[in-house]
């Protein structure tokens, strides 16, 4: 008896996280590699953004996360950082606020019962529901720095919630951590 409710008292904590990582939105990612790019013969990189005469006067702390993703993820894969590196990083990050309508149609009469069977009675009534929600998209580009070519692209899109916004970098850093999951580079 007291193995069992051990067990069970294990098995409620599992359970409750299972179930808050299903009900959190995970964002939708799509990656595409050059059919001729050999990313593992790269030995650095940079982003655009850092290379002489293209550095903004300032960057925003989203975007402070959103390197600080990219290089924990980059040198993971054994590439060093320079200004001027071989593979030179570009992103873009968007929020939209977005509407979705659906509609359902239900039938009526008699509890849906028999409706509209002997020509009679019933009908439909369309249930309609509007749903405000704000999408959010990363875009991360890597690019032949020399020849100026893109290598590979990946785009992260799903719908930002008031929690996210709370712990922005946890989230950022899934995001690039999903994203770079595609990454064909060096391991």
């Amino acid at each position: 008896m007291i193995q069992n409710i051990f067990s069970f008292r294990m098995l409620l904590p599992m359970a409750a996280a299972l179930l808050a990582a299903c009900a959190a939105p995970a964002p939708t990612i799509r990656s595409q590699t050059d059919s001729g790019a050999n990313l593992g013969a790269y030995q650095t990189f940079g982003f655009f953004d850092e290379q002489p005469g293209k550095q903004a006067p300032y960057k925003s702390l989203v975007d402070k996360h959103i390197k600080d993703a990219i290089v924990r993820e980059m040198q993971a894969r054994g590439y060093r950082r320079e200004v001027n590196g071989q593979l030179l990083i570009n992103y873009h990050r968007q929020r939209k606020d977005k509407v979705k309508v659906t509609q359902t149609a239900e039938p009526m009469g008699y509890y849906g019962y028999r409706s509209g069977f002997y020509g009679w009675g019933g009908g439909t009534a369309v249930t309609t529901n509007v749903q405000n929600y704000r999408e959010g998209t990363l875009l991360i580009d890597v690019v032949d720095g020399a020849a100026k070519k893109l290598l590979w692209g990946s785009v992260a899109v799903g719908r930002v919630t008031e929690k996210m916004l709370e712990n922005p970098e946890a989230v950022i850093d899934d995001a690039v951590k999903q994203m770079f999951l595609e990454f064909p580079g060096r391991r």
